[in-house]
């Protein structure tokens, strides 16, 4: 049996955060509200609710403010635990401000919003996660090209 973990806020709808975790760095990436307790972006209600779109704004603008410092020292000591260049995680907060894990692996996907303009203030957050990523990858790879010839050096 698994326990319920609690993220409603005050005004009773269930939040949950996602930060992306990109060589060492924790971006935030989104935040859905939802009346379920098991949330979903694309089911949640921040469509239809222009306080919900200001409130993710506010996380995406504001990450530590908006969750707090024991929640962002929590989410360093997922990420080392986790030890990845590259990881999601999925949480919520609980009332004494503790991160309420749901789900944290190596498969999340950055996606890109469409093109309504209630997404916009999306944007940026998403870029700014998609730009650590191809940095990432470059860094991999450069640092790949100039191990392999002393590897053939070595070989040879």
């Amino acid at each position: 049996m698994m326990e319920y973990l609690d993220a409603r806020g005050r005004d009773g709808g269930a939040r949950k955060y996602r930060v992306m975790m990109i060589d060492g760095e924790i971006y935030p990436l989104h935040l859905a509200i939802s009346g379920n307790w098991k949330v979903h972006y694309f089911t949640s209600d921040m469509a239809d609710r222009p306080d919900h779109r200001q409130e993710e704004l506010a996380f995406l603008s504001d990450m530590r403010g908006v969750l707090g410092n024991k929640a962002m020292t929590g989410l360093a000591a997922i990420r080392d635990a986790l030890g990845l260049d590259y990881a999601g995680v999925d949480f919520g907060l609980g009332r004494n401000g503790d991160v309420l894990l749901f789900e944290a692996n190596a498969t999340m996907v950055i996606a890109t919003p469409d093109s309504d303009p209630r997404w916009a203030y999306r944007r940026n957050a998403i870029a700014t996660a998609i730009d650590a990523v191809v940095a990432l990858i470059k860094a991999r790879a450069i640092g790949a090209e100039k191990a392999a010839p002393a590897a053939d050096q070595m070989a040879g």
